[in-house]
């Protein structure tokens, strides 16, 4: 069967596969290095074997499936096993199903390869070249095996590689999601909970929240990273959260929120409301060691952007205690006004936007260009020092959610919000 060039809808379609729409958004990156965190049930492993049906069925191609153990990659083997054999009719001329007692091993009759192994023995995995690589539960997975034995597999053909796996800490994992959730030109990165699934019944979902420690539902069911001092922003979603190419409603104020620095970031959001009173932050400027005078220029020349499209440019909001920053600003001609600076009551704002409505939605909506804010959003922490009933954030990865809460904060107290429908 001649498969190259094959459109995903089209290959899809012939194996009775319908993608809900997380597995969608995954499939729709054509990036090299694809990260997928998803929580239990989700799909993942199967959205990860589908992803790559395309190059086993290409031509002459090799393959590796590789978990934590070998029955930790056999569900991704049977789903391309299947596909290949029951669905699309390819002839396969040898097929060794290892299970959880050794390596198994397709070889299709054009020469297509397709390996399931396991990471307990890294040493084994030396000396291939492969055309593509699926990390299966590779959170399980050390460290050590997929830099010194897995990753320099995939460089002679410049080969892809896909993890899938519901997260376990912060580990190695973790940073690689957070690679592929800025603007990296060979990486993309998705999270997604177990409800994000469409066919797994809220009753079950609620019935696990009951029963489980947060951080372990967070974990198991959310995909959220978690450590014992927890997240600050448990809400926080990718999949709710955050879309591509946000547009302000025509005529929106645009206001912004701006935390300064000089060896930390500088960040500046720009944000609007919608007719729902929905936040909508759209754009960021976030950099560090820049004197005032090229902040204000950036942020002057992102204004220039909003008002060729027809908007106003409203008040900005910054640290109250950065009064050198805001004259020089000033001189620069940005203008802005100190913001109420209450920590926890900011949080507490920002996690009452980040609920889940009535109708499916949330009370906030972030750009997806906006990669520092989206990033900050994952890593922001409890301080696992604090007092038992004290909440104390850590001061770290909280530039661009600092611009946020000032946003925030003043933007409720503003009457034309209230008017809008804003809920809080």
């Amino acid at each position: 069967m001649e498969a190259t060039g094959m459109m995903f809808t089209e290959l899809f379609e012939a194996i009775g596969y319908a993608p809900h729409i997380g597995q969608v958004r995954f499939h729709a990156s054509d990036k090299r290095f694809k990260v997928l965190i998803a929580g239990a049930r989700f799909g993942k492993s199967l959205a990860a074997a589908k992803d790559v049906l395309p190059d086993l069925i290409a031509g002459r191609s090799t393959g590796w499936l590789v978990g934590p153990t070998y029955a930790l990659a056999q569900p991704e083997f049977l789903y391309l096993t299947t596909d290949i054999r029951d669905r699309l009719g390819v002839e396969i001329i040898e097929h060794k199903a290892g299970g959880r007692d050794g390596y198994s091993r397709v070889l299709t009759s054009w020469g297509g390869e397709l390996l399931c192994l396991s990471a307990t023995q890294p040493e084994g995995l030396l000396g291939q070249e492969i055309d593509w690589l699926i990390l299966c539960e590779a959170a399980h997975i050390p460290r050590e095996a997929f830099e010194r034995f897995l990753r320099a597999r995939l460089s002679t053909r410049n080969g892809r590689l896909v993890i899938a796996t519901t997260p376990r800490g912060f580990n190695w994992v973790q940073e690689l999601y957070l690679l592929g959730m800025g603007d990296h030109a060979e990486w993309a990165a998705f999270r997604h909970a177990t409800w994000d699934n469409p066919m797994i019944a809220a009753g079950e979902i609620e019935a696990a929240r009951a029963t489980l420690p947060p951080e372990t539902f967070d974990e198991q069911y959310g995909g959220a990273f978690t450590t014992s001092a927890g997240a600050v922003y448990r809400e926080f979603e990718p999949a709710l959260h955050v879309a591509p190419d946000l547009q302000a409603p025509e005529g929106a104020i645009i206001y912004r929120g701006i935390d300064p620095g000089y060896t930390n970031p500088t960040c500046c959001l720009w944000a609007a409301v919608d007719h729902d009173g929905r936040l909508m932050v759209l754009r960021e400027h976030y950099a560090a060691e820049l004197t005032a005078d090229l902040h204000a220029a950036a942020i002057r020349a992102i204004d220039t952007e909003f008002t060729d499209r027809g908007h106003k440019i409203g008040p900005a909001w910054i640290d109250p205690s950065s009064r050198g920053f805001q004259s020089e600003l000033a001189r620069e001609g940005v203008a802005t006004t100190k913001a109420a600076n209450h920590v926890l009551a900011g949080i507490d704002v920002v996690r009452m936007l980040l609920r889940r409505r009535d109708d499916g939605t949330s009370g906030i909506c972030i750009d997806a260009g906006c990669h520092n804010l989206v990033r900050e959003f994952e890593q922001y922490r409890w301080h696992e020092s604090a007092r038992p009933g004290e909440r104390v954030p850590r001061k770290q990865d909280d530039h661009a959610l600092d611009a946020l809460r000032y946003l925030c904060l003043e933007l409720r107290k503003r009457v034309d919000w209230k008017e809008q429908g804003a809920s809080w």
